[in-house]
């Protein structure tokens, strides 16, 4: 393990004890998450066919409350 010193700003300080009272493991689940972000570069095209498979997933599960009190007599 290697230790590294960080000096925050005193603003920025308060708002991750506002968050979490460990900042160090916050810290280090940020970084994780940032780092496999990087490592992992994806194309817009990817960004968006991945959108596409949550949003039909989300309407898969709204289907019966969308057709609530709904005709086609307008």
């Amino acid at each position: 393990m290697v230790t590294i010193q960080l000096h925050l700003p005193d603003d920025l300080a308060k708002k991750a004890l506002s968050i979490t009272g460990d900042i160090e493991t916050f810290i280090i689940d940020i970084l994780k998450t940032r780092v496999d972000e990087i490592k992992q570069p994806k194309s817009l095209a990817e960004e968006y066919y991945q959108a596409s498979i949550e949003n039909k997933m989300l309407m898969k599960d709204f289907v019966h409350v969308d057709n609530e009190g709904w005709d086609d007599d307008y």
